[in-house]
C-alpha cells in the first residue's frame, strides 16, 4: 500500500493551507471521487468538515478523535487526554475489563497508529481469551431425514412414506454457529479493514479465519449489536467486553466504496468523545453520589410540549436531560454533559436554550439549578461561570452553572471524592 503523508490535528481545532505548521500538508490537496464518497458517509455522523479551497484543503474538527484516510492524506485527530487516560476512560465508560488498558498501552502507547489500533488490539485479545476457553455453544433445532431414529419422529410422514429407508426426525444439536460467535467473527473482519497497522490487520484477519472460519457470515447492524449486548446472560457474560468493542468499532468505522488498485478501501474511525464523556460521567456520578441523592440518566420526557393543532400528525417533541439529580424523590438539579473546551468555547445560544428548557420542565426549588458539565484536563483550572435566566415576565428562574470535571485527576487517582457541588450542603450553593 502506498504510504500517505500524515497530518496530526487536535480535537476541537481547525487548520487551513495557510496554517503555520500543518498548512504545508494541505496545500494543493485535491479530493478524489472516492474521498468525497467517504466524506459523504461521515456527514451528519461526525463533527469533521472538509472545505476545498483554491489553495488546498481546510479541515475543522469537533468532539471526535480517530483517523481518516483519504487518497493522498492520512488525518490523525488527537485527544487532549493522554492516550493511557483516554483508554482508561473508554474502559470505565463502557464497563470493559482492565484488558483494554493494561494489554494495549505497553504495545501501542508510543506508536503512531492511533486509537483505532488500541481498540483493535483489545478486541483481538478479548476474542483470543474467549477462544481459549472454548466458543460458547447453543442448541439449534434441526429437521433431517436420518437412517436411524433421533429426537422426535415425524410419524405422519413415516406413515405416508413407508418405503423410504430414512426417518424424518426433529432434534436439538449443539453448535457454535450462532449469532454471538457470528458477530465476533464479523467484528474481527471489520476491525481488520480499518486498522492502521498492517501487522494488526493481518492478525485480526487470521483470528477470524482460525476461530470462526466455518461459521455463517452475518452482516453487522447497530441495533442488533446493542440488543445483543443487552441480552447477555450468565452463560454468555464473558462475551461482553469483546461485543462492546465490536460495537464501538462498528459505530466509529466507515469504509469508502472505492480505492485504487492494490490499495485498501479508504477508511476512517472516529470516536465520539461526547458519548464517551457522557457515559463516563453517568457511571461516575451514579457510583459516587451522596447517600441521599439518586441519579437518572437519559430520562425522556414527552409531557413537556403539547400540540394544540397538529394537522400533519407529527410526533410530540421530547426532551432528554443527561442527568436528573433527586433527593428523596424531589428533583434538586439537572445536568448536561458537553465535551467542549470551555476556555475557548463559551456556552452557545443553542446550548442555553436547551438547558433553560430542561430547567423549566421540572418542578424544582427556585432558582432551578442546571449544571453544564465539561472536561478539565491537566493544567486547566475551573473558571467560575454562572448564568441566570430571570425574565421579568415570569416567576420561574433557571440558574445555569458551568462545572469542570477534572478528568485526568479522576483517572489517575490524584482527585478523590469529586462531586459537582459540596457534599455537606443540604441545598445547592448560591
Amino acid at each position: 500500500m502506498t504510504s500517505r503523508p500524515t497530518l496530526h490535528i487536535r480535537e476541537w481545532s481547525a487548520t487551513t493551507p495557510d496554517s503555520p505548521l500543518a498548512g504545508a500538508l494541505l496545500r494543493g490537496v485535491r479530493l478524489t471521487d472516492a474521498d468525497r464518497a467517504l466524506i459523504g458517509e461521515l456527514e451528519g455522523r461526525a463533527s469533521l468538515q472538509f472545505t476545498e479551497l483554491r489553495s488546498g484543503l481546510a479541515i475543522s474538527v469537533g468532539p471526535h478523535i480517530g483517523t481518516v484516510n483519504l487518497t493522498g492524506l492520512r488525518i490523525v485527530i488527537m485527544p487532549k487526554l493522554r492516550i493511557d487516560h483516554l483508554m482508561s476512560m473508554v474502559a470505565y465508560a463502557f464497563d470493559l475489563s482492565d484488558l483494554i488498558v493494561t494489554e494495549t498501552q505497553t504495545t501501542y502507547a508510543t506508536s503512531d497508529q492511533g486509537l483505532i489500533d488500541l481498540l483493535g488490539l483489545a478486541l483481538l485479545r478479548a476474542v483470543e481469551r474467549i477462544a481459549r476457553g472454548g466458543l460458547l455453544p447453543e442448541y439449534e433445532s434441526r429437521h433431517e431425514a436420518l437412517p436411524t431414529p433421533r429426537g422426535r419422529l415425524d410419524l405422519r410422514h413415516i406413515a405416508t412414506h413407508a418405503r423410504l429407508a430414512t426417518l424424518r426426525c426433529t432434534y436439538d444439536d449443539l453448535t457454535t454457529d450462532h449469532r454471538l460467535n457470528q458477530v465476533l467473527a464479523g467484528g474481527l473482519r471489520l476491525a481488520a479493514a480499518v486498522m492502521q497497522s498492517s501487522d494488526l490487520r493481518l492478525d485480526l484477519a487470521r483470528a477470524a479465519d482460525r476461530f470462526f472460519g466455518d461459521l455463517t457470515r452475518l452482516p453487522l447492524a447497530a441495533d442488533s449489536l446493542r440488543s445483543l449486548v443487552d441480552d447477555l446472560d450468565r452463560r454468555s457474560s464473558h462475551y461482553r467486553t469483546a461485543l462492546t468493542l465490536v460495537t464501538l468499532i462498528h459505530q466509529g468505522a466507515r469504509l469508502g466504496a472505492h480505492a485504487p488498485d492494490g490499495e485498501l478501501p479508504l477508511s476512517s474511525f472516529l470516536l465520539n468523545m461526547n458519548l464517551v464523556f457522557e457515559r463516563f460521567l453517568g457511571r461516575y456520578l451514579s457510583e459516587h453520589a451522596p447517600d441521599d441523592i439518586r441519579i437518572s440518566t437519559q430520562e425522556v420526557r414527552g409531557d413537556v410540549f403539547n400540540y394544540l393543532d397538529n394537522a400533519s400528525g407529527w410526533n410530540r417533541p421530547t426532551i432528554r436531560p443527561d442527568f436528573v439529580f433527586r433527593r428523596h424523590q424531589s428533583t434538586v438539579a439537572l445536568g448536561d454533559a458537553k465535551y467542549k473546551n470551555r476556555y475557548e468555547h463559551p456556552p452557545s445560544a443553542a446550548e442555553l436554550y436547551q438547558l433553560t428548557t430542561y430547567g423549566l420542565a421540572y418542578a424544582m426549588p427556585e432558582p432551578r439549578e442546571v449544571l453544564l458539565l465539561h472536561p478539565l484536563t491537566n493544567g486547566e483550572l475551573e473558571r467560575a461561570t454562572t448564568l441566570l435566566f430571570a425574565p421579568a415576565a415570569v416567576a420561574q428562574q433557571v440558574r445555569i452553572r458551568l462545572v469542570g470535571v477534572p478528568i485526568d485527576g479522576l483517572l489517575d487517582g490524584s482527585v478523590r471524592d469529586w462531586w459537582p457541588w459540596r457534599r455537606s450542603s443540604r441545598i445547592l450553593p448560591e
